[in-house]
């Protein structure tokens, strides 16, 4: 229990006012919060950082048959990039298992309490199939003003998995609230290219300060993968001709956040199932090509582009990816991360 005292952090989502001091104040509260790896970059035999002499954009890509199992056969020819619907060179793909940041964000409102066991344990699951120098923090949130890091990024795996079992349901549900500052987190605190966010919650979004589209542009800039769980069995499913029911615009949601980053949005009827899921994210994440590219339009004016991944194969392969990236002015040899 002192151990996780002392690294407690509470994030605070409170006024206007305040919310521009959000982001910045996870890297100040205690002093705890790690500082960006700021290594030289290496090869893709180290930790998957592919290494041009040019600003270029690197896409981390899923691939997919019709049974949603990942195919891993794919050459480099077989990959067309579209950007802004104008179609790109690729100077490099490769299939990589590269180390991955991850942040656990869990929903522990009271509406959890039953499923938080099964929750915890299913993380653990996740946890314990960790690669060497994979990096984990862990996030429970509630209300707004109780979204709380209860670990920071750390590669004992034995210190995420006290966080997660000391967690305890009570409170609302402040979805949007958790994604932005534990997305914005992610981004900066994370050493590894390759990061994600694992959701799980199991309510519609409530008193969260952030609103959809503002998270959903903080979700493109952070560049994260979100792998969304959603236990929306409880909700309610009457319906009208003119609004969808209370289940229908939750996966509605989750599904549109997961796939805007590239990741996946799961609803599972039964507890049971969670190993199961826990088990496809911890693969969809090894499991991805990067795909590497210079992009014809060269002025980085800090505009969204639009990015889409094809694959030329008669099996009606699906690559899915980030759809789009911001083109900002970095270094002369820094990637662009979509």
């Amino acid at each position: 229990m002192l151990r996780r005292i002392q690294k407690h952090l509470r994030f605070i989502v409170v006024t206007a006012a305040m919310a521009s001091l959000l982001i910045p104040s996870i890297a100040s509260v205690a002093g705890q919060t790690k500082q960006k790896d700021k290594t030289p970059q290496k090869p893709p035999s180290d930790e998957g950082q592919i290494v041009l002499n040019a600003k270029y954009v690197t896409l981390d890509v899923n691939v997919l048959d019709h049974n949603n199992t990942p195919v891993l056969n794919l050459n480099q020819d077989q990959f067309q990039v579209f950007e802004d619907k104008i179609l790109q060179k690729i100077e490099h793909v490769s299939l990589e298992e590269v180390p991955v940041s991850v942040g656990l964000v869990i929903d522990t409102s009271g509406s959890m309490r039953r499923k938080l066991p099964q929750v915890i344990d299913a993380s653990i699951n996740l946890v314990k199939q960790s690669k060497p120098l994979d990096e984990y923090f862990v996030v429970e949130f509630k209300d707004p003003s109780a979204i709380d890091l209860v670990e920071d990024f750390t590669t004992n795996l034995d210190d995420v998995i006290d966080a997660l079992k000391d967690m305890i349901a009570s409170g609302g549900t402040a979805l949007f609230d958790a994604l932005s500052v534990s997305s914005e987190h992610a981004h900066k605190g994370g050493k590894n290219r390759r990061k994600a966010l694992v959701v799980i919650t199991d309510g519609v979004e409530k008193d969260s300060f952030y609103k959809k589209d503002e998270v959903l542009e903080k979700l493109r800039e952070a560049d994260v993968q979100l792998y969304m769980v959603g236990f929306t069995n409880d909700l309610g499913t009457d319906k009208s001709i003119f609004r969808s029911s209370e289940k229908q615009q939750a996966e509605k949601l989750m599904k549109e956040i997961a796939e805007d980053t590239g990741g996946k949005a799961f609803f599972p009827t039964d507890l049971s199932a969670m190993k199961g899921i826990s088990d496809e994210i911890a693969k969809d994440l090894r499991n991805q090509y990067v795909v590497t590219y210079y992009p014809a339009n060269s002025k980085f004016d800090g505009s969204f582009r639009r990015v889409q991944v094809r694959v030329n194969d008669n099996r009606s392969l699906v690559a899915k990816t980030r759809t789009g990236y911001y083109a900002k002015e970095t270094g002369a040899q820094d990637p662009i991360k979509p």
